[in-house]
């Protein structure tokens, strides 16, 4: 899957769901755990932080997704791969054998909305950092996407939602929690 998303901070949560809920479809509560992991990788003889990958704890789902993020003018665009796991403890030990390493947690509660077509839109307190409106559309992989157009329209879904372009948040959540870059 494709996915292009952007994020708002949002000061008056009640005000945006107020909005929000007058043009998408309300689908429930999320409550999210997600545990960051890295796989250390010798490339040309230097040791790097190497292939990162999420543990997603989700109502009684543990989902493993793994990303290629790219950048595209600000836009955040994901090639990601997500994946069901039924054993997480024998999941825990294979990834101990690859000398697995930690990076960082967060913990996302609120509610979840749809729009037509693909978009997704999600009003969530992260702990730690606050509240924040995501929204996203999802493609296929292979799809004719431009990033430009789908912000345009991310954006105004934004805008619809009482908040503005100035509310949007470029950095990711890693590096707001105070993460280093890998």
């Amino acid at each position: 899957m494709i996915e292009i998303e952007l994020k708002a901070r949002v000061s008056d949560p009640a005000a945006v769901e107020a909005r929000i809920n007058s043009f998408l479809s309300f689908v429930g509560t999320v409550d999210k755990h997600d545990e960051y992991w890295s796989i250390p990788v010798l490339s040309s003889m230097v040791l790097t932080t190497g292939f990162r990958f999420r543990i997603r704890h989700e109502a009684e789902n543990t989902l493993i997704t793994f990303k290629e993020k790219t950048y595209t003018n600000t836009i955040e665009v994901n090639r990601e791969v997500e994946f069901g796991v039924q054993n997480e403890a024998a999941f825990r030990k294979f990834i101990e054998k690859m000398s697995a390493r930690h990076l960082y947690s967060k913990q996302k509660k609120g509610k979840q909305w749809k729009g037509e077509g693909n978009l997704l839109a999600e009003l969530v307190a992260v702990e730690g950092l606050g509240n924040f409106l995501e929204v996203e559309m999802l493609f296929e992989d292979g799809s004719k996407v431009k990033p430009e157009s789908v912000k345009k329209n991310l954006i105004e879904i934004i805008e619809r939602c009482g908040l503005s372009a100035s509310d949007i948040e470029p950095r990711p959540y890693s590096q707001l929690l105070g993460m280093p870059k890998y």
